[in-house]
């Protein structure tokens, strides 16, 4: 299926760039879409759906669940460097934290070198972030 590169969904990458650090869900982007002041027409949210839907599937975004909900929420992952670290999510809020890449390899080696498991970088670890922990 081909892929175009149109100004919604430009806008919607630029959105998310700009908030790696966040998950969202549809609604919370479009709301922030609105609320960015970036003058971008926001997509409807059909549109909106349908280009997540597009670029999870591309590998650009990833989607987690929200804590024990049946809510997704979508993070733009980090280009080729996400494949390489485990990933921390909020059982809360669903937020999805990177790992520093060595703290990484040293975790997945210890579990490997006792023969239990080996882990592979896709990993995600559950817990509270630091927000939610308090």
């Amino acid at each position: 299926m081909a892929v175009y590169k149109t100004a919604q969904r430009e806008a919607l990458l630029g959105f998310l760039r700009c908030n790696s650090d966040k998950s969202f869900t549809v609604r919370e982007i479009e709301q922030g879409m609105k609320n960015s002041g970036s003058g971008v027409t926001v997509p409807g949210e059909s549109t909106l759906y349908r280009l997540i839907k597009e670029l999870v599937e591309s590998g650009e975004v990833r989607r987690t669940v929200m804590g024990n909900s049946r809510t997704f929420v979508y993070q733009i992952v980090n280009g080729s460097d996400c494949g390489h670290h485990l990933h921390m999510k909020c059982k809360v809020c669903g937020k999805l934290c990177h790992m520093d890449e060595q703290e990484s390899r040293e975790i997945m080696e210890k579990i490997r070198s006792n023969d239990l498991f080996e882990v592979d970088s896709s990993t995600i670890l559950i817990g509270k972030c630091s927000v939610c922990k308090d």
